[in-house]
């Protein structure tokens, strides 16, 4: 839905442990996906490639779910100099950022994990390729946790903020990547009250609703709003038209199949955007009663005046002939 890949940085200024740490990494997985390394040998290299293939459009951090950091390269502290960069400059705050030093006693652990925002700390000799796997599969299911968390609150707050009026509801859902079909992207996209379609694929959408509304939902309400996975990872959204909710329904691909938790903050922010829609759609409706009620009422004062007018000089000209007889 959002990647095909999982992004790992590795920064040291040893082409060896570069290539091991490559060769440690090359069959792993997290949630279907495979992890692709990029590698840095200095502090600078890495700062060029959090600023160019490292980035996403719409996104307020860097895509670098986690990032091995050397200690010492061009200087004593350039990794940790890179770690300051990646949380405050770069606003990384969910990077899994792990120290892996071969030169502890240059910068201690303890002094470190008190001083720094860092996720862990390791030797290079304690850091088998056993707990290199462990570190960087549980390291990508923590940073894609707390990364989907905070795109569906900008997502919801976002919407709430341009939710004005229908109108500008629509515009605002592409906020977030690249505008228009876009080589490799996945199928997204929304319906509202059964005609209104938002997406660059429109084509699509009806098709992909249609495979997935007759599967057995994951999650489902009294109220008859739901969600639905396929066993590829593909996602449903749907809510009925209730006093509250408007008839919605969201449809994306995915190559991943999302935990319960986030399959949770998809079907919520659904509702978010359901419930913003039919707020905005009654508010419209209501307004529009009030006008034409105003408009009716308008009409019929221009009649009024139109007869008095009319009348006056009637009186006038009678006067004034009365006038000439006497």
């Amino acid at each position: 839905m959002f990647f095909n890949e999982w992004n790992i940085l590795v920064v040291d200024d040893e082409p060896d442990v570069l290539a091991v740490t490559r060769l440690a990494l090359r069959d792993v997985t997290v949630y279907g996906l495979p992890i692709k390394i990029h590698t840095a040998a200095s502090k600078a290299e890495a700062i060029e490639l959090l600023k160019g293939p490292l980035t996403l459009q719409g996104s307020s951090e860097p895509i670098v779910a986690v990032a091995l950091v050397d200690v010492v390269m061009e200087s004593d502290r350039a990794g940790l100099e890179l770690c300051e960069y990646i949380r405050n400059e770069a606003g990384g705050h969910s990077v899994q950022l792990f120290i892996r030093t071969g030169q502890p006693g240059v910068a201690p652990e303890r002094k470190v994990i008190d001083d720094y925002d860092i996720s862990g700390y390791f030797t290079k000799v304690e850091l088998s390729e056993q707990k290199l796997y462990t570190l960087v599969k549980s390291g990508v299911r923590q940073w894609f946790t707390s990364w989907y968390a905070l795109m569906i609150e900008a997502a919801n707050s976002n919407m709430i903020v341009h939710s004005n009026s229908r109108r500008e509801f629509l515009e605002a859902i592409g906020w977030f990547g690249e505008p228009g079909p876009q080589e490799g992207e996945a199928v997204t996209g929304f319906l509202f009250d059964k005609e209104l379609v938002v997406s660059d694929y429109p084509e699509h959408i009806k098709p992909l609703h249609d495979r997935l509304d007759v599967l057995k939902p994951i999650i489902r309400t009294s109220d008859g709003h739901k969600l639905a996975m396929d066993d590829m990872g593909n996602i449903l959204v749907k809510t009925v038209k209730t006093k509250t909710t408007a008839d919605y329904y969201y449809v994306a691909e995915s190559a991943m199949i999302m935990p319960r938790l986030l399959l949770e903050l998809t079907f919520k922010s659904g509702l978010v955007f359901s419930t913003l829609w039919k707020k905005i759609t009654d508010a419209e409706k209501a307004a529009a009663r009030r006008s034409t009620g105003k408009s009716a009422k308008n009409k019929k004062k221009p009649a009024k005046t139109a007869g008095k007018a009319a009348k006056k000089p009637v009186k006038k000209i009678a006067k004034k002939a009365a006038r000439k007889k006497r």
